[in-house]
């Protein structure tokens, strides 16, 4: 029993250099029961205090522990995605991995990191876009090959990934055959996917939760196609400057109440869609883009003065109205 006490009494004594007020009180009442010889009492009040240390040492573990243990579900949910060819839902998830993962540097952080690599490769390599995939599986390999000096995991695990990561590659395709069509229609998306190819020419994001317009947009001076119909965006503040080469554009059925005055910017416009809106006014750039063979505004809260201005200034465009518009026209 003296053993058992002394071993007791060494517990508390080595707890004692924590400054949680309430832990050392634990532990000065398990000495005191101690000296009493109430030993179960003791054993009780100690095993307490021992669990208050190990609950503030686990929340006082930075976050980070917590957040790379989060980041790994959404990157096995992303592979997931990826196999069931929902890159849209892909990309949110890795998105996610990234933020909780932020600059963290630990040894776990660092292979997740790799492994967030190594699935945008996948995406972009199941697209067809061999340039972004090969960036990412690279980047991935070297990420991969510098836990192989850090302390910490499995180190012959990650052989074998570089190994198979290696060979993968290898047998990428020499000549890129880049797609230019993006694809993100009904993925329940709030935004536009990160780390998408610079080079390409048409995206839809058809039937998503978009509320306001992808700023993103403007990384891709190539576009060409854009469709962003039947999302919730309630107004369009967006630069359409930055996207001149842009020739078709679909923003039908969402809840736009204002249209940028820059929209007179996209001159190379041939297709516009706006029907299906809230736009009681619409911004007379619009008259500037003498290259526009359609102009839907269908269905919004336009006055006809606006209306026959328009079709005054484009003759050329197909402008579709209201049919009470129409018989507006012939009364005036």
């Amino acid at each position: 029993m003296k053993k058992y006490i002394l071993l007791i009494m060494a517990i508390c004594l080595v707890s004692f250099s924590n400054d949680n007020q309430k832990i050392k009180n634990l532990e000065t009442k398990s000495k005191k029961y101690i000296e009493q010889g109430n030993y179960p009492k003791a054993i009780s009040t100690l095993e307490e205090a021992n669990q208050m240390k190990s609950a503030q040492k686990q929340s006082a573990r930075p976050a980070t522990s917590r957040n790379v243990s989060q980041a790994s579900r959404f990157v096995k949910l992303a592979q997931s995605y990826i196999n069931n060819r929902d890159y849209g839902k892909a990309f949110e998830n890795l998105e996610k991995a990234e933020r909780l993962i932020g600059k963290n540097q630990s040894w776990e952080a660092q292979y997740w990191s790799a492994a967030i690599d190594e699935a945008y490769g996948a995406i972009y390599k199941k697209m067809n876009i061999t340039d972004k995939a090969s960036e990412h599986l690279k980047l991935a390999l070297r990420k991969y090959q510098k836990l192989i000096s850090m302390p910490g995991g499995s180190q012959d695990a990650v052989k074998i990934l570089i190994a198979n990561l290696e060979n993968e590659i290898n047998e990428l395709p020499l000549i890129s055959n880049n797609s230019v069509v993006l694809n993100f229609d009904n993925q329940k998306l709030r935004d536009l996917p990160a780390n998408l190819p610079q080079q390409v020419e048409n995206i839809s994001i058809s039937s998503n939760r978009l509320r306001t317009f992808p700023q993103g947009i403007s990384n891709f001076k190539q576009l060409k196609v854009l469709n962003l119909s039947n999302n919730s965006i309630s107004e369009v503040k967006f630069d359409f400057g930055s996207i001149r080469q842009i020739r078709w554009l679909d923003l039908s059925n969402n809840k736009i109440k204002s249209l940028d005055e820059s929209i007179g910017k996209a001159s190379n416009l041939e297709y516009l869609d706006l029907s299906n809106n809230k736009l009681k006014t619409i911004p007379m750039s619009i008259t500037n883009l003498k290259n526009l063979k359609v102009l839907n505004l269908k269905n919004n809260k336009l006055a006809f003065s606006s209306i026959k201005t328009i079709l005054q200034s484009l003759p050329n465009t197909n402008v579709l109205h209201d049919e009470y518009l129409q018989k507006g026209e012939e009364t005036e």
